[in-house]
Protein backbone atom coordinates (compact mmCIF):
# COMPACT_ATOMS: atom_id res chain seq x y z
CA UNK A 1 0.00 0.00 0.00
CA UNK A 2 1.39 3.34 -1.00
CA UNK A 3 1.66 6.17 1.46
CA UNK A 4 -0.61 8.37 -0.72
CA UNK A 5 -3.44 5.80 -0.58
CA UNK A 6 -3.78 5.67 3.22
CA UNK A 7 -5.74 8.94 3.66
CA UNK A 8 -8.26 7.88 1.00
CA UNK A 9 -8.73 4.48 2.61
CA UNK A 10 -9.23 6.06 6.03
CA UNK A 11 -11.72 8.57 4.67
CA UNK A 12 -13.58 5.77 2.85
CA UNK A 13 -13.69 3.61 5.98
CA UNK A 14 -14.96 6.53 8.08
CA UNK A 15 -17.65 7.20 5.48
CA UNK A 16 -18.79 3.55 5.48
CA UNK A 17 -18.91 3.50 9.29
CA UNK A 18 -20.95 6.71 9.29
CA UNK A 19 -23.43 5.28 6.76
CA UNK A 20 -23.83 2.10 8.82
CA UNK A 21 -24.48 4.25 11.90
CA UNK A 22 -27.19 6.21 10.08
CA UNK A 23 -28.81 3.02 8.79
CA UNK A 24 -28.83 1.56 12.30
CA UNK A 25 -30.47 4.70 13.69
CA UNK A 26 -33.16 4.60 11.00
CA UNK A 27 -33.81 0.89 11.61
CA UNK A 28 -34.14 1.44 15.37
CA UNK A 29 -36.51 4.35 14.77
CA UNK A 30 -38.72 2.17 12.54
CA UNK A 31 -38.68 -0.74 15.04
CA UNK A 32 -39.77 1.60 17.81
CA UNK A 33 -42.56 3.04 15.65
CA UNK A 34 -43.83 -0.45 14.78
CA UNK A 35 -43.82 -1.65 18.40
CA UNK A 36 -45.30 1.53 19.93
CA UNK A 37 -47.72 2.55 17.18
CA UNK A 38 -50.58 4.96 17.80
CA UNK A 39 -52.94 6.61 15.31
CA UNK A 40 -54.29 10.15 15.28
CA UNK A 41 -55.43 12.86 12.90
CA UNK A 42 -53.19 15.65 11.68
CA UNK A 43 -53.94 18.90 9.89
CA UNK A 44 -52.09 19.68 6.65
CA UNK A 45 -50.20 22.96 6.95
CA UNK A 46 -48.41 23.24 3.62
CA UNK A 47 -47.11 21.51 0.52
CA UNK A 48 -43.52 21.68 -0.67
CA UNK A 49 -41.17 20.33 -3.31
CA UNK A 50 -37.91 18.59 -2.66
CA UNK A 51 -34.99 17.18 -4.56
CA UNK A 52 -35.61 15.35 -7.83
CA UNK A 53 -39.10 16.80 -8.18
CA UNK A 54 -40.55 15.02 -5.16
CA UNK A 55 -43.53 16.55 -3.39
CA UNK A 56 -44.15 16.67 0.34
CA UNK A 57 -46.90 17.69 2.73
CA UNK A 58 -46.26 19.21 6.15
CA UNK A 59 -48.69 18.58 8.98
CA UNK A 60 -49.24 19.25 12.67
CA UNK A 61 -50.88 17.08 15.32
CA UNK A 62 -51.33 17.11 19.07
CA UNK A 63 -50.55 14.46 21.68
CA UNK A 64 -51.43 15.17 25.33
CA UNK A 65 -51.64 18.90 24.63
CA UNK A 66 -48.24 19.12 22.91
CA UNK A 67 -48.07 19.96 19.20
CA UNK A 68 -45.77 17.99 16.90
CA UNK A 69 -44.95 18.49 13.25
CA UNK A 70 -44.19 16.00 10.55
CA UNK A 71 -44.01 15.58 6.82
CA UNK A 72 -44.78 12.90 4.30
CA UNK A 73 -45.03 12.23 0.62
CA UNK A 74 -47.57 14.12 -1.43
CA UNK A 75 -48.90 12.67 -4.67
CA UNK A 76 -50.28 15.70 -6.54
CA UNK A 77 -51.44 13.65 -9.54
CA UNK A 78 -53.79 11.50 -7.45
CA UNK A 79 -54.28 13.42 -4.18
CA UNK A 80 -57.23 15.71 -3.64
CA UNK A 81 -55.75 17.10 -0.43
CA UNK A 82 -55.46 20.79 0.35
CA UNK A 83 -54.24 22.92 3.24
CA UNK A 84 -56.41 22.46 6.31
CA UNK A 85 -57.47 18.90 5.42
CA UNK A 86 -57.13 16.17 7.98
CA UNK A 87 -55.06 13.02 7.41
CA UNK A 88 -54.42 9.95 9.56
CA UNK A 89 -50.87 9.60 10.82
CA UNK A 90 -49.02 7.02 12.89
CA UNK A 91 -46.67 8.02 15.67
CA UNK A 92 -44.47 6.37 18.28
CA UNK A 93 -46.25 6.72 21.64
CA UNK A 94 -42.84 6.86 23.40
CA UNK A 95 -41.59 9.56 21.00
CA UNK A 96 -44.34 11.37 19.05
CA UNK A 97 -41.65 13.19 17.05
CA UNK A 98 -41.23 9.87 15.26
CA UNK A 99 -44.26 9.95 12.96
CA UNK A 100 -45.42 9.59 9.37
CA UNK A 101 -48.66 9.55 7.40
CA UNK A 102 -50.45 6.23 7.67
CA UNK A 103 -50.30 5.68 3.91
CA UNK A 104 -46.47 6.01 3.98
CA UNK A 105 -46.20 3.49 6.80
CA UNK A 106 -45.33 -0.04 5.66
Amino acid sequence: MKKEEKPFILIGAAFVIFLLYLLTLQENKMKSLKSNIEYTNAIILDFSSGPRGRHYLDYVFSVNGTNYQGSGKHYPNIDTLSKGNSIVIVYDKTNPGNNKPERDFE
